[in-house]
């Protein structure tokens, strides 16, 4: 006995399978920026601007995008008005670096 099924019926109940089980990311960071408090908020725990600034683009100058990583402008200076951070890439690297990082540190006052 032959069995024919229509393509289109799997496809959707395959597709309706991966939604469930969420094994496709509602969101891809691919191609999308974050300004300094998305990243703080969304990679560091909430830690402050200047926390993060001090304590992960400060420590690892590997993250700097002259040095090929991926924030701009890690500091205001002139002529950059805001720090502009390429959240694929800086999600990897947190990823990869998390416990590089000392959670602990805290800002002298």
């Amino acid at each position: 006995m032959e069995l024919t099924l229509d393509d289109n019926l799997i496809h959707d109940q395959v597709a309706e399978a991966v939604k469930d089980f969420d094994l496709v990311p509602k969101e891809s960071l691919r191609g999308l920026t974050w300004n300094i408090n998305e990243f703080r908020k969304r990679c560091c725990g909430g830690k402050s601007a200047n926390w993060v600034r001090t304590f992960i683009f400060d420590q690892f100058p590997e993250v700097l995008y002259e040095n090929g990583g991926w924030v701009i402008g890690a500091h205001k200076t002139e002529g950059i008005k805001a720090t502009i951070i390429f959240a694929y890439e800086a999600c990897q690297w947190m990823e990869e670096h998390k416990r590089d990082i000392d959670w602990t540190s805290k800002i002298a006052c």
